[in-house]
């Protein structure tokens, strides 16, 4: 693709492709009106041709800065959020919230006994499989949500303007959907799998990202000690969590002191 000059609608147009290595970026594009005015002179069109090369490079530096911290963001197996986007996420979405006096849910799931998936049929299907749950929870939440591999097999959805009943209608929706699916492990076998829920909210629950993960986890260990395959709900209120969390920061001395 070279320079174009021409004549169109009225208007002389010059279009000089922007190239970076052997990709195609984008067009720098000059328009004229064509009435009391002139075409582009060839000097013009040098100076856009001689302009194309620095822009080029300055935007394939941008697209690979976007990428490199969309990789950073990334689960590599999943290709979901990983733990350190969902912090940022759980930050701005609880300002947010503050702000306009509204809620944030947050579910953590679980899958129940997964190491016999890895027992059974090796580490690859345990991987497939994994792949296969996140298409299956992504296609049951908003695009606004957000869906993050936590680690291992445990995962976290982050549902913004979603208070504790709504958020505990879509954890059941979603547990319901894992109980009736048959996952491959890409090796077209029949697989079944459950899924351990906890649900919390803020304010209800927690003050802070870290309270509101903190508040889903345990609240899903405890559908895990209720036979798992189960959802359920964090209890206690953010003030106690507070008090909870200030008493551990304390040390023994400033303890002692404060008693």
């Amino acid at each position: 693709m070279g320079i174009i000059k021409r004549k169109e609608n009225g208007q002389f147009v010059v279009a000089v492709p922007l190239v970076c290595g052997e990709r195609i970026l984008g067009v720098l594009e000059g328009i004229r009106e064509s009435e009391g005015g002139r075409a582009f002179k060839k000097s013009e069109v040098e100076l856009l041709d001689a302009i194309s090369l620095p822009v080029a490079s300055a935007l394939a530096n941008a697209v690979r800065i976007a990428e490199a911290e969309r990789l950073s963001q990334t689960d590599d197996l999943t290709k979901l959020h990983n733990a350190r986007y969902l912090r940022q996420f759980l930050l701005n979405e609880i300002r947010r919230a503050r702000r306009y006096g509204t809620s944030v849910a947050a579910l953590f799931l679980d899958l129940d006994d997964f190491k016999r998936i890895n027992d059974e049929h090796g580490h690859l299907v345990g991987s497939h499989v994994l792949m296969e749950m996140a298409t299956v929870i992504l296609s049951s939440v908003r695009d606004t949500d957000a869906v993050a591999r936590y680690g291992g097999d445990e995962f976290v959805i982050v549902l913004p303007d979603t208070g504790v009943e709504l958020a505990g209608a879509v954890a059941e929706r979603i547990r319901q959907k894992i109980g009736r699916y048959h996952f491959t492990g890409g090796r077209r076998l029949q697989l079944a799998l459950t899924a351990s829920f906890g649900v919390a909210a803020f304010p209800q629950h927690a003050s802070s990202p870290q309270q509101l993960i903190a508040c889903a986890d345990t609240a899903m260990y405890e559908a895990k000690a209720a036979n798992k395959n189960c959802v359920r709900f964090a209890t206690g209120s953010a003030s106690r969590e507070e008090s909870r969390e200030a008493n551990k920061e304390q040390t023994p001395a400033a303890k002692s002191e404060s008693s």
